[in-house]
């Protein structure tokens, strides 16, 4: 199959356990689309990656993929860090969360996040919930941010 399109996906998730099914299932897809992910495992590493001087090399990512509850700092502070600048601000941001309380939900649309997904469980759940995430991004016009 010929690769059509990357799209460069920004994860930030704590649990090692499933940052790897996260990996996994990115990496297994088979349609048109390659995903080139970078990954931070907390909340400080994330903006370590969107802001510091020394990744100016590095492109930046089409798509952010987070978790709401992050060590350092959390998903919520990253997101408005996010969301307050002025070209980051473009770049949308999926908050991917086990949380599905209202306050947490509320406060990420507070702070402009482009949708949130409940982590799903088992490996065929988020192998399916990729595939959704896929085919929307798919046919959504991402902007590309530059540096």
């Amino acid at each position: 199959m010929t690769i059509l399109r990357t799209i460069r996906l920004l994860v930030v998730e704590d649990d090692p356990g499933y940052l790897y099914l996260i990996q996994k299932a990115f990496s297994d897809r088979v349609e048109e689309t390659r995903w080139d992910l970078t990954v931070a495992t907390d909340g400080e590493e994330a903006l370590h990656v969107l802001f510091e001087e020394e990744n100016k090399t590095v492109p930046l990512p089409d798509l952010i993929l987070m978790d709401w509850n992050l060590p350092k700092l959390s998903g919520g502070e990253v997101l408005q860090r996010i969301k307050q600048h002025q070209e980051l601000r473009r770049i949308p941001v999926l908050i991917f969360s086990a949380s599905e309380a209202d306050r947490d939900i509320h406060a990420a649309y507070d702070n402009y996040a482009n949708g949130i997904i409940t982590k799903p469980g088992g490996d065929e759940a988020l192998a399916a919930t990729v595939q959704a995430i896929e085919r929307f991004w798919i046919a959504a016009r991402l902007p590309r941010v530059l540096r």
